[in-house]
């Protein structure tokens, strides 16, 4: 597992990537359960799918999606970028 990111305020695009060692989310109770709720969906799409399973935004599937929010983008583990394959 790897987290990415980009800087807020910077356009978003491939060059704007950056890989991070730790993740701090500061949320309410109403974000955490929309969260959890994400976080099964994708495991049930990732297990569905299998290796066709690509990624899923939280803003796409989120039933109380706030602008505020980040939007979450959960992918699958590709082997060139696993930690085992560096």
């Amino acid at each position: 597992m790897r987290a990415y990111g980009h800087r807020h305020g910077v356009e978003e695009s491939a060059a704007s990537i950056v890989e991070l060692q730790s993740v701090v989310i500061e949320a309410d109770e109403a974000f955490l359960a929309a969260l959890r709720d994400f976080a099964q969906y994708a495991l049930d799409d990732m297990r569905r799918l299998g290796e066709r399973y690509d990624h899923v935004h939280f803003q796409d599937k989120c039933k109380v999606w706030r602008d505020s929010w980040p939007d979450i983008v959960l992918t699958r583990q590709y082997s060139s970028n696993s930690p085992e394959a560096a």
